[in-house]
């Protein structure tokens, strides 16, 4: 009696040790909305995004508080001003519309195009300065100092229409409300909606239902027939208000608040809790500015973070850890059971119980690290370093006498419960326990074939045996013997196993998920391998689909067809990363419980998800060269590039900021092979003329894989590859070089023969003058006066021979005399006539005798006794020497003579003077002198 009475109060003193709760209270029930945080980098990283703007689907433009704008892809943040040069002052606001992007600098109106990468400002009027810009699906909308303005879509002219200055401009849906001095406006109609109360400072205004919502740094107003009807958080700076299908969202300084209605209609706001190190809930508690989707996504900017918020996202129930744990640093989930229409989560020494919107209802607090827990028999079991521990599911409160005495003081590692009993793990041991009989089996240490084997699941079959996943491999227990039937080497450790309809065993192992048929027929099958894929982090089955939970988000696998579909999450950055993660189906929803708390995702909602297509990738930027060239662009096919170009493209894919690896191809080159790079950056450098075009492959629902063409390229030939331009450059400079020399000769030309009219004129009036001073002198005859109109020709170059007369000839032979005298004075007088034109030659002057050009040379040597050219050059120098002695230049007398070149005139006047043309000037000079 002693001895069972000693054992009694033993027990009662350790499970009163153990179970004692410091603390019994409800954990505040806050709302936690899903959002993923985007932490900023850049410029952005030190100064507030007060501005964003999204295009769907593609990206995000981002205002920070220094006037800095960059764009977002998914995966890559990109300064504008890298793409083009900005005005020199800071940027005040920006709006997406007609695929540009509009901003205020410096007063005034810009448009940086996104296609084709060139900024321009937008002219108004030199009077105007503008104030806001804000946009609807068909107008820019423009305020200025003075007037307001719009600007339709697809064009860039500026229409005026009048005399309304507006300070702000505030989207509301489909329309835009303007802020005055004294009222707001709807600038579609005119109409004045609201006159300013001198209580209201208005930072924000949106119309919903016809009803106006105003924020203020008074709180947020409701606004009815433009009267205030509603005042809601007080004395709270409110920065925006938008709505979605989930209400209505309120930006603040102290937080972000969601307004839902009520049965009665009235509308409640609930604070959106948030934990700045949790990546699904809300970073930061002041909010610049809410951007929503059409899809009714949203896009929010703190101080700490870029949020973002899917619209499946209001279909998902979530309990973050961190209300459970405010310090929780690396602490992660032990345990989630389902017992009843509550679900109950363990971490560190904290329990909590859960609704099934996972709202919590109770919570304790032990003084024990709950290793482990399991639910039998309407009760939770407990195992921890303390041992084996009972709990009443409503109360949370301990329950006596539930152990066996056997287990007193005996550290329970791990608790897991089959359909009648519990299993238990102790170091290398293993025990059996049937709560109900009290019955406990100790298997000792040796109980697998393997040494230091850890059991980690168990599935119970009842009269068809158990199956047991160790860390050694799959083992069968029936009638108390132990069965090895697949060994670590062939699948790994087994962390879970499952059963489905058609007798197929389903093991999460550290490789990945295996199918194995219990008969043991068939050799068992890798369905899902960790190493390529993803890591797989739990498991569990539905009647009719498998479903795996990895590192990248959730894969269905389909249990007729095995066919899979994937819904893509977010990226995990934790380090601490827990090695647990659990999953059961409950209640038409799967729960999944992990780092950041437990998720509740509705079988409906995840049909949605699996079914729709999967995130496609975009184009972030493109440098060319080692240039930025575009960003954010949408339509780029058949893009232009020198030869030899280089290319870098940056790859996003929106939402997510994940490096993804991408599988690429680019045709138009010799290598046709599929390749692989992780962080979403590709690169060709120095690309040969032709055409090329980026495939990437990317998944599809049903495990396909589908190619898409990304972007074309057209890359230049260099000039010396393209012949036919070479040619016709070629052809074409030659033409204009004999157009140029053409040109230029005529200019010479006539240059020349205007030069040679004038000095053969001063020649002219040379003779004339010494023939008058020969008739003064009275050495002239009455014919003095008569003007000799030929220019001199030396008498001495032509000898006439007239000493033979009287007899000798006869009557024709003084004829023939007469003749040959009159034709050689006839052709020397051409000849004293014609000497200064350059191109004088033979042939003119034959035809001027009327004889041809043969019979002129045989001619001009039988009769004169030297040839044309000699007679031409005589003249030329006769005439030369004449001028020379007048003090003209040397150049102007060679040219006035008919010598095109100055050197040939130097050169033929030395030759038969014996000075050079300078050397004569200089005598005539001396003489005179």
């Amino acid at each position: 009696m002693f001895s069972q009475y000693q054992r009694f109060l033993t027990k009662s003193l350790i499970i009163s040790i153990v179970l004692v709760m410091l603390a019994i209270a409800p954990i505040r029930a806050v709302a936690s909305a899903v959002f993923y945080a985007f932490p900023l980098t850049g410029a952005a990283q030190s100064n507030n995004v007060v501005d964003v703007e999204y295009t769907q689907n593609h990206g995000v433009w981002l205002l920070d508080s220094h006037g800095n704008v960059s764009f977002y892809d998914g995966v890559h943040y990109h300064s504008l001003s890298q793409f083009v040069p900005l005005p020199s002052s800071p940027i005040s606001r920006i709006s997406a519309f007609d695929d540009s992007l509009w901003f205020i600098a410096n007063s005034a109106l810009f448009r940086y195009d996104i296609e084709s990468n060139a900024l321009e400002i937008i002219p108004l009027g030199e009077s105007e300065s503008v104030t806001d810009i804000a946009s609807d699906p068909r107008y820019l909308w423009v305020s200025t100092s003075s007037n307001l303005f719009r600007i339709p879509f697809a064009t860039s002219s500026a229409e005026n229409l009048g005399h309304m200055p507006l300070a702000r401009l505030f989207e509301s849906q489909n329309k835009v409300i303007g802020l005055s001095e004294s009222a707001l406006i709807d600038i579609h109609t005119g109409k004045k909606v609201f006159a300013l109360a001198d209580n209201v400072s208005v930072k924000s205004a949106y119309e919903s239902e016809g009803a106006l919502w105003l924020g203020s740094q008074q709180g947020l107003f409701h606004v009815v027939d433009g009267t205030i009807s509603s005042h809601f958080l007080k004395d709270i700076s409110v920065n925006v208000v938008e709505e979605t299908s989930e209400g209505l969202w309120v930006g603040t300084d102290s937080g972000l608040y969601l307004g839902t209605s009520r049965s009665n209609n009235a509308i409640q706001f609930e604070h959106i809790d948030g934990e700045i190190d949790d990546e699904y809930s809300l970073s930061g508690e002041q909010i610049f500015d809410i951007e929503t989707g059409r899809s009714g996504d949203i896009w929010l900017s703190t101080e700490n973070a870029l949020n973002y918020r899917s619209p499946a996202a209001q279909s998902v129930h979530r309990f973050p850890l961190h209300v459970m744990m405010p310090d929780w640093g690396d602490a992660s989930i032990s345990s989630m059971v389902t017992l009843g229409d509550k679900y109950y989560l363990s971490a560190r020494n904290k329990l909590v119980a859960l609704d099934k919107d996972l709202k919590p209802t109770k919570s304790t607090k032990l003084n024990l690290v709950i290793e482990s827990m399991s639910a039998l028999d309407e009760r939770l079991w407990i195992a921890s370093a303390s041992g084996l521990s009972a709990l009443d599911p409503d109360t949370l409160q301990p329950l006596e006498s539930m152990s066996p005495p056997r287990l007193d003081n005996v550290s329970i590692d791990h608790v897991i419960a089959d359909t009648h009993s519990l299993w238990l793990v102790s170091g290398k041991q293993v025990f059996r326990y049937w709560p109900e009989s009290k019955t406990l089996i100790d298997f000792g240490s040796d109980w697998s074939d393997t040494p230091n084997t850890q059991l980690n699941a168990v599935l119970d079959l009842d009269k068809q045996g158990t199956w047991l996943g160790t860390s050694e491999g799959l083992l069968f227990y029936f009638d108390g013997q132990f069965q090895t039937k697949l060994t670590r080497e062939k699948i790994g450790i087994i962390k879970s196993i499952s059963i489905d309809g058609s007798d197929n065993l389903w093991m999460l192992t550290e490789r990945g998920v295996f199918r194995y048929r219990m008969d043991g027929t068939v050799a068992p099958q890798l369905i899902f391998n960790s190493d390529i894929e993803a890591r797989a982090k739990c498991f569990v089955l539905s009647e009719h689909a498998a479903f795996i939970v990895t590192t990248k988000g959730i894969n269905r696998i389909d249990l007729a067809s095995y066919q899979q579909h994937y819904i893509q999450g977010g990226n995990q950055t934790t380090s601490a990363a827990s090695l647990r993660h659990l999953c059961q189906i409950e209640n038409k929803a799967m729960l999944i419980a992990g780092d950041y708390g437990v998720f509740s995702l509705s079988f409906e909602m995840l049909e949605a998800l699996f079914e729709a297509p999967l995130r496609t990738s975009t184009i972030g930027s493109i440098s060319v060269n080692g240039r930025p060239w575009r960003l954010g662009g949408t339509n780029l096919d058949n893009i232009s590039l020198p030869s030899k170009a280089s290319l870098m493209i940056d790859i996003g894919k929106m939402p997510f900021g994940k490096h993804e690896s991408i599988e690429y191809r680019l045709d138009g080159v010799s290598d046709d092979n599929w390749h692989t790079t992780k962080d979403q950056q590709l690169l060709f450098s120095a690309l040969e003329s032709g055409r090329y075009t980026l495939m990437i492959k990317e998944p599809i629902q049903g495990g396909q894989s589908s190619e898409r063409t990304l972007i074309t390229l057209n890359v230049a030939a260099p000039w010396y590859e393209r012949l036919g331009y070479v040619l016709i450059l070629i052809m074409g400079m030659g033409m204009l070089a004999i157009w140029y020399f053409r040109r230029k000769t005529a200019i010479v030309k006539a240059h020349n023969v205007q030069l040679r009219h004038t000095v053969h004129q001063k020649v002219i009036e040379i003779d004339r003058r010494q023939m008058l001073a020969k008739g003064s002198d009275g050495q002239g005859d009455d014919t003095a006066g008569d003007i000799v109109k030929a220019p001199y020709m030396p008498s001495n170059d032509v000898t006439l021979d007239t000493s033979l007369t009287g007899e000798i000839f006869s009557e024709e032979a003084r004829q023939t005399a007469e003749e040959s005298k009159q034709w050689k004075e006839r052709a020397l007088s051409e000849i004293a006539i014609h000497f200064h034109n350059p191109d004088y030659s033979p042939t003119v002057l034959a035809k001027a005798l009327f004889i041809s050009e043969r019979s002129l040379q045989r001619r001009f040597k039988t009769e004169l006794g030297y040839t044309f050219k000699e007679a031409l050059i005589s003249a030329r120098l006769a005439n030369a020497k004449r001028m020379l002695s007048q003090g003209d230049k040397i150049t102007n007398v060679a040219v006035a003579c008919g010598f095109n070149e100055p050197s040939y005139f130097t050169k033929s006047f030395k030759a038969k003077y014996g000075c050079t043309p300078s050397q004569f000037r200089e005598l005539c000079e001396s003489e005179e002198g």
